[in-house]
């Protein structure tokens, strides 16, 4: 066993090396300011929402403003969807 480690001594070391040059501190400074690490912000959940419900309003039709609610009951957009579909004028 001592012998095969020693053969393989070159290549765990070069390994070693290349994490460490890769890894670590080196890609800890190249960070996004403000982010606290190499992971992007999380996004705005309530801009998603509105995105997802000025696409439902564009569609206009009465499934897609159920499947909004049906995805964001308690959402006050959800209300508004409630209010359009007891309007009765959807497709």
């Amino acid at each position: 066993m001592l012998i095969e480690f020693r053969r393989q001594w070159p290549f765990v070391a070069g390994l070693w090396a290349m994490a460490g040059f890769f890894g670590g501190s080196v890609l800890a400074a190249q960070t996004p300011e403000g982010t606290g690490g190499i992971m992007t912000p999380a996004p705005d959940a309530e801009a998603a929402v509105q995105s997802e419900y000025d696409g439902v309003t564009r569609k206009g039709t009465r499934e897609a403003y159920e499947r909004f609610i049906r995805r964001h009951p308690e959402h006050p957009l959800a209300q508004k969807a409630r209010e359009m579909l007891a309007a009765g004028t959807l497709r």
